[in-house]
């Protein structure tokens, strides 16, 4: 048997004898098996996908024969023609076409993990997007409902249904993720997640069969209406497919495409505009879903209601429904009786003559994060109760502790007795009875997804993140989670510290460190380690988990090391390829250390510390360095070699302690062929600018008989205090000139600094010449010193607090090396003292101050500063200093502007004043901390802090002042900073009423005080206060301001301090995170959480009576409420409203100047900004501090900001679509008590990143001019056209000039404004020449905003003008035979025969 493709690849297999025949019993089946089954047939590929143009067997050609009435014949899924399906690449977009379209991929593996992406575009309102079944009851569904993104995935234990409720049905594109694993289902749109728990029965989602995506085919349909039965949704499901386009599909971050489909129906290739889909409209008409937002839950079914009957009694007139059904609420794990309320009948059941037994409930469908449990015997297995199981409380859900926040029973309700009832009733109605789950805060949970054991190599940095520790808290997020390392912060083995601060121990590190891959492990010693976590979620503790450490000696081994091929002079990038090493760490990047141990001798090894920035040499660098492109090797060698030479670079390899010595990296580099003839440094002298020429540069071929070459010289490095200039434009690196630029005087330096003193600068460069080249030369230029040029002297003077001092030569002085004569003005200040003048020896200074001094003054030491005593540690004097021969009213004279600066030595004069004096009340022999609450004092002396205060006791007899962390230690003297962290304690024992004589010291001044003490009884009293002010329908935190405890009891948790609600408020509730609370603590009170909400009555007044409880104590009190009636506030007040204007691309801050609202009763944190149709080309984000101030700023996508945003600058606009020029948003802008400001637009001006500059060309007369108005000249943009826009002249006309008409002798011009073009006062000139064309090109440039638009040449086509004589040119003599003709056409002249 033989196999050959293309006529070229052939192979062949020898068939085992004896021969049989071929029998084809069966028939010939193309492309597939169908439905055939037979044992060999087992491991059959799945069917063909693609074309078949011919197809022969035994010369019969088969494909015709299905064009035949043959019935011999069966085809499945085939058509004619080849579809672009089967040519389509892996980039190209899938189009589904409607309305029974869909494309089916191999299984998704989600088991433990998984994650689908993709990029949406579609206009339809309702469709399936992706689905897949598995074993038993799990599966995965996707849809759009409502014009948003919902998803069901069921693991076992009843659905869990997601709800993203961004908009994506507005035909623009959308980024959608959908990731699942154990514990989580999020799905993100445009970076907007919502999420929820996926707990169930199977820790595991086991999903098998294929993957349908934008639809289903209708076995997959049928078995998803059995599974979504009990859940389906009011409008029911319906089996009608996407219609749109799906872009870049990534399944579990593997890409798919056509290429990858099993099964295709009515797909195109690519995204077309969704008009071409406008036919299938009508099929999504009947399911389009209602504008109303999603339920949190999938509804069930309801029965009809009950129709009215005038042959039943009167208690049945307009009766519709037996039962008003109310949420039953359950704590999260917990049970709840079910009762009357929550099943309350509609009628009077004693009028229907109805008894509770008679309502008969059958449990339909079961709850599915929890269970009914019925108290009665006889039906429990049933699953059947009655209103009187009800109302003896013998029914009650029981939640099974999931985290959700609702759940439900579906309720078939009859009543047993059909006499004298509607039909409906023993028929039975069905009931859905809704369960809201009230959170419990569950403690968090340590895991270790990669097992407890993790492998270091020894003494290097291992990141620890969240691939190798999770925190598991479904009630709390990762923001608010924070881990603690047990056992302290150094450890001998190794310790944990942050990546950007290292050897910094650390003892605690917050969630979002640990999932950044912040937190590193640093081992130091020993094989082995542990390290020891809990988890906090801010009230309670995670079990205690271990992480074992294992270390390991490192093992390098060299990978590559090619080494490098480079031509003198020149550089070449080293990377993996050339050179790189291997080591045995386990998931851990380890730095790996290249270090030279020997002097390079042909070259340097350069490295870039940043992306685009300076390459400098080094003698060491990381493999990192190497993976990034930032390592190189640059030939420096300038001498003049005979043959190629190779660079040995010795070097040895370092991970962490262990070294890998006697390495060799190769640099073979060839030769230079052009050599410098003459390199002759150029002296400027006195000259600001001089040219370059053949006689300082002059480069030749070192190989004799060469053929002449044209020389180009690279700059490799520009000078610095200079520019290098070619025709008067600066040469930048990488740009260059020509040798006959040398010879003809093209080239110059023009010194760009001044300096009294010589200087040098350098250029370094490299001469190329077709393929030859020169090594890198370095040009020196020595600059001449200015005489001119003023040299300032500005050293830090030092006074005592109060005192003064001479400001001499050698603190100020400003001078040339031809003059001393200058004179100085003090601009402004000084602020906290002033200039005077020194008026004899004994320090007799006048009061008065000075603002001009000159040289000769602080030559003769008579400039004096005086400090104004007061607590400031350095002042500022701002001056100017010019020559005294230029004077200050001339516009020419060179100014010496600079700042002298004064520091001023703190001298301790103020004693200690104290600022805190009360009674200390302790509870008799108890004790209580001492704080700066009890006693506190403050100086006034600059440098120095009240924390270093000391306090001194004496001896006390009824009690005695401990350490809190060490109680046996009697404290004698402490600081003030031990009272404010609370850590001074007093105990008392003794009589109950004393003083405790302190003295106070700031180690130079001390006074002496008293504190009363007085011991009693445990006490607890509230605080006197003007009660709460709220406005009407209002609402206002409760907090320390308004509701506060004195005691004299050792308090230190402020949870320990419970408030109850005796007589709760007649108009208006206390909630605390939005739900009516009974109780509350002081932590609530501190933290602003409780609030009281008015009702909106008329009632100027209302109460709440409460009782405050501490270790047993308790002291009722009365909280009065001031309501503030038929408040009219004024309307939010627009400062500004502005368009937004930002360059393409970029990011935007939106400031206050832009869009600023006010109002004189709300501050700015209280006018609230909500997004209610997001930008379409760009996204807002809320510029947020990272956890530590070494790290950047983080920008979080946003849908609200407050007015304090903006004035923050934490508002910004991310612009992300350069195709479109504008954009913008709407908000809704609310205050509490204010009337919403809805529908703002806020606009945005897209700027292009370069001036748009369009030009059209002129038309002038031989000799004439024509004006450079704005329909040659033209800014199509309001915004730029508003600034002060110049035109540069790049290159000039060469046959006339450019010329402003009402300044003329100003000549051709090189710059010009966008007034001038506008008033048309620039005129192209024509200078009359026999030249028809011209051209010039011009640049428009901002400054302010440093924006230049494209250059621009303008063409200029002149119409010649018969302004000249005919000039002769030839007028010789003619001789012609006889009879003879010339061969010339006619002339005027003079003929001579």
């Amino acid at each position: 048997m033989s196999l050959t493709v293309d006529g070229l690849f052939n192979t062949s297999v020898a068939l085992p004898a004896p021969p049989h025949q071929l029998d084809v019993d069966y028939g010939l089946y193309v492309g597939g098996t169908g439905s055939l089954e037979l044992p060999y047939l087992t491991r059959a590929s799945v069917p063909f996908r693609g074309c078949l143009h011919a197809m022969t067997f035994n010369d019969h050609d088969v494909l015709s024969a299905l064009a035949s009435s043959s019935s011999t014949k069966r085809v499945h899924g085939i058509r004619e023609g080849c579809s672009e399906e089967f040519s389509a690449g892996p980039d190209d977009p899938l189009g589904f076409l409607g309305p029974n379209s869909y494309v089916v991929f191999p299984g998704w593996s989600a088991r433990a993990e998984g994650t689908i992406e993709f990029v949406i575009t579609t206009g339809v309102k309702q469709a399936p997007l992706i689905y897949q079944s598995g074993l038993q009851n799990d599966f995965f569904y996707l849809e759009i409902f409502d014009g948003r993104l919902r998803g069901v995935v069921e693991k076992g234990n009843g659905p869990v249904v997601l709800h993203n409720n961004f908009y994506l049905s507005n035909e623009q594109e959308h980024y959608v993720k959908v990731h699942m694993d154990v514990r989580r289902f999020e799905i993100l749109v445009d970076y907007y997640a919502s999420q929820t728990s996926n707990k169930g029965i199977h820790n595991y989602l086991d999903l098998q069969g294929p993957l349908f995506v934008g639809g289903l085919n209708e076995k997959a349909a049928n078995r998803l209406r059995e599974r979504r039965l009990a859940f389906a949704s009011g409008s029911g499901f319906s089996n009608n497919s996407f219609v749109g386009c799906l872009e870049d599909l990534r399944i579990n971050l593997e890409k798919r495409s056509f290429r990858d489909a099993l099964v295709t129906r009515d797909m195109t290739v690519g995204c077309g505009t969704l008009e071409q889909f406008a036919e299938y409209d009508n099929a999504y008409e009947q399911d389009e879903a209602p504008t109303s937002p999603p339920p949190d839950y999938w509804q069930g079914p309801v029965m009809e209601p009950c129709h009215p009957d005038p042959n039943l009694p009167p208690v049945f007139a307009n009766f519709t429904k037996l039962l008003h059904v109310s949420p039953l609420v359950v704590a999260e794990g917990g049970t709840a009786f079910l009762e009357w309320r929550h099943t309350q009948p509609t009628i009077d059941l004693s009028a229907a003559n109805i008894r509770q037994s008679q309502v008969l409930f059958k449990v339909t469908s079961v709850p599915s994060h929890g269970q009914m449990d019925l108290d009665i015997f006889s039906a429990r297995n049933r699953r059947k109760f009655t209103l009187l199981d009800i109302t003896n409380r013998k029914v009650k859900y029981v939640h099974d502790g999931s985290e959700g926040p609702m759940d439900q029973v579906l309720l078939e309700v009859t009543v047993t007795s059909k006499v004298g009832i509607p039909e409906c009733l023993w028929q039975g109605q069905i009931y859905l009875l809704p369960i809201k789950i009230n959170p419990v805060n569950d403690a968090p949970e340590i895991v270790f997804p990669r097992g407890d054991l993790v492998v270091v190599l020894e003494h290097t940095r291992k990141v620890l993140n969240s691939d190798l520790i999770q925190a598991l808290d479904d009630d709390t997020s990762c923001d608010s989670l924070r881990f603690q390392l047990l056992g302290g912060k150094r450890m001998e083995e190794g310790y944990v510290e942050y990546g950007s601060d290292p050897g910094v121990p650390i003892e605690e590190f917050s969630c979002r460190d640990l999932e950044a891959g912040r937190v590193v492990y640093v081992h130091q010693s020993g094989p082995t380690s542990s390290l020891i976590f809990q988890v906090n979620d801010g009230m309670v503790m995670s079990p205690v988990a271990t992480l074992r450490v294992v270390a390991m000696e490192p093992d390098i081994q060299v990978r590559n090391n090619t080494g490098l091929f480079v031509s003198q002079g020149g550089v070449v990038p080293i990377t993996t390829t050339n050179l790189s090493v291997e080591t045995n760490a386990v998931q851990q990047k380890v730095p790996i250390l290249y270090r030279l141990t020997a002097p390079l001798q042909y070259g340097e090894i350069q490295k870039q510390e940043t992306p685009g920035g300076e390459w400098k040499t080094v003698e060491s660098f990381h493999q990192q360095d190497v993976e990034q492109g930032r390592v190189q090797y640059f030939s420096t060698d300038t001498e003049h070699l005979v043959e190629d030479v190779t660079e040995k670079a010795q070097f040895v390899v370092q991970v962490g302690q262990k070294t890998l010595r006697n390495n060799t990296f190769l640099v073979r580099i060839k030769r230079a062929t052009i050599m410098m003839k003459t390199m002759v440094p150029l002296q400027m002298k006195n000259e600001r600018q001089r040219n370059i020429t053949a006689a300082e540069l002059e480069a030749v071929l070192g190989e004799l008989g060469s053929e002449p070459v044209f020389f180009h010289y690279l700059i490799i490095q520009p000078p610095q205090k200079g520019n290098l200039e070619l025709h008067g434009s600066r040469l930048a690196e990488g740009f260059g000139f020509m040798q006959e630029d040398l010879q003809n005087h093209h080239l110059s330096y023009a010194a760009t600094i001044r300096d009294s003193k010589e200087s040098e600068d350098f250029f370094r460069f490299r001469v190329m010449a077709e393929e030859h080249y020169s090594p890198v030369y370095t040009y020196t230029i020595h600059i001449g010193g200015d005489p001119d040029v003023p040299t300032v002297t500005n050293v830090l003077l030092s006074v005592l607090e109060g005192g003064q001092a001479v400001i001499s030569k050698d603190h100020l002085f400003v001078k040339t090396t031809n003059n001393l004569d200058y004179m100085y003005e003090v601009i402004d200040g000084p602020t906290h003292g002033k200039l005077i003048w020194k008026t004899s020896r004994n320090w007799s200074p006048s009061q008065e101050s000075i603002t001009k001094f000159t040289n000769e003054d602080i030559l003769q030491g008579r400039l004096v500063y005086q400090h104004d005593d007061s607590e400031t540690l350095e002042d500022d004097i701002p001056f100017v200093a010019i020559r005294q021969d230029e004077g200050s009213l001339d516009p020419d004279a060179e100014e010496v502007r600079g700042v002298f600066r004064v520091s001023v030595q703190p001298v301790n004069d103020h004693t200690p004043v104290q600022v805190v004096n009360k009674v200390f009340n302790v509870v008799r022999h108890g004790q209580r901390l001492l704080t700066t609450d009890d006693i506190a004092f403050v100086d006034e002396d600059s440098g120095f802090s009240d924390a270093q205060l000391v306090l001194v006791r004496k001896d006390i007899l009824f009690g005695s002042i401990i350490a809190v962390d060490n109680r046996s230690l009697q404290v004698y003297r402490f600081t003030q900073d031990d009272l404010r962290k609370k850590k001074i304690l007093f105990v008392h024992s003794g009589a109950d009423r004393g003083w405790i004589q302190f003295q106070v010291s700031d180690g130079l001044h001390q006074i002496a005080t008293l504190l009363e003490v007085q011991a009693s009884d445990p006490y607890l009293t509230i605080r006197n206060h003007t009660g709460l002010v709220v406005r009407q329908g209002g609402q206002r935190a409760i907090d320390l301001s308004v509701l506060s405890l004195e005691t004299n009891m050792d308090i230190r948790n402020n949870e320990d301090i419970l408030f109850r609600i005796i007589a709760p408020p007649q108009g208006g509730v206390v909630v605390h995170g939005g739900q009516e609370v009974s109780s509350f603590t002081q932590m609530d009170l501190l933290s602003g959480e409780v609030v009281y909400q008015h009702n909106g009555s008329k009632s100027s007044q209302d109460t709440i009576h409460f009782s405050a409880e501490v270790n047993q104590v308790v002291v009722e009190g009365t909280l009065p409420i001031t309501v503030s009636l038929d408040f009219h506030p004024s309307p939010l007040n627009f400062v500004h409203h502005e368009r937004i204007h930002i360059l393409q691309g970029e990011a935007v801050e939106i400031k206050n100047d832009y869009l600023l609202v006010q109002h004189e009763d709300v501050p700015p944190q209280d006018i609230v900004y909500v997004v209610t149709v997001p930008p379409a080309s760009g996204f807002l984000v809320a510029l947020t501090q990272g956890p530590t101030a070494e790290e950047p700023p983080n920008l979080d996508p946003i849908q609200s900001f407050t007015q304090e945003d903006i004035n923050e600058g934490k508002v910004l606009y991310l612009h992300s679509n350069p195709e479109i020029q504008s954009d913008q948003f709407t908000v809704d802008i609310t205050a509490e008590g204010v009337d919403t400001l809805e529908g703002v637009v806020v606009s945005l001006e897209i700027l292009p990143i370069s001036i748009p500059l369009e030009v059209h060309n002129i038309t002038v007369l031989e000799g004439s001019a024509k004006a450079v108005s704005m329909e040659v000249l033209n800014i199509p943009s309001t915004y730029f056209s508003a600034l002060n826009v110049e035109f540069v002249v790049l290159k000039g006309p060469e046959h006339g000039i450019l010329q402003n008409t009402e300044r003329p002798e100003e000549g051709n011009l090189h710059v010009f404004s966008w007034f001038e073009v506008e008033q048309q006062l620039i005129h192209y000139v024509h200078d009359g020449s026999e030249y028809f064309a011209d051209r010039f090109t011009v640049v428009a440039n901002v400054s302010e905003v440093n924006q230049q638009s494209q250059p621009r040449t303008i063409s200029v086509e002149v119409i010649p003008s018969n302004d000249e004589a005919p000039v002769m040119l030839v007028n010789r003599e003619l001789q012609v035979s006889l009879w003879g003709v010339s061969g010339g056409e006619g002339f005027l002249g003079l003929l001579k025969f």
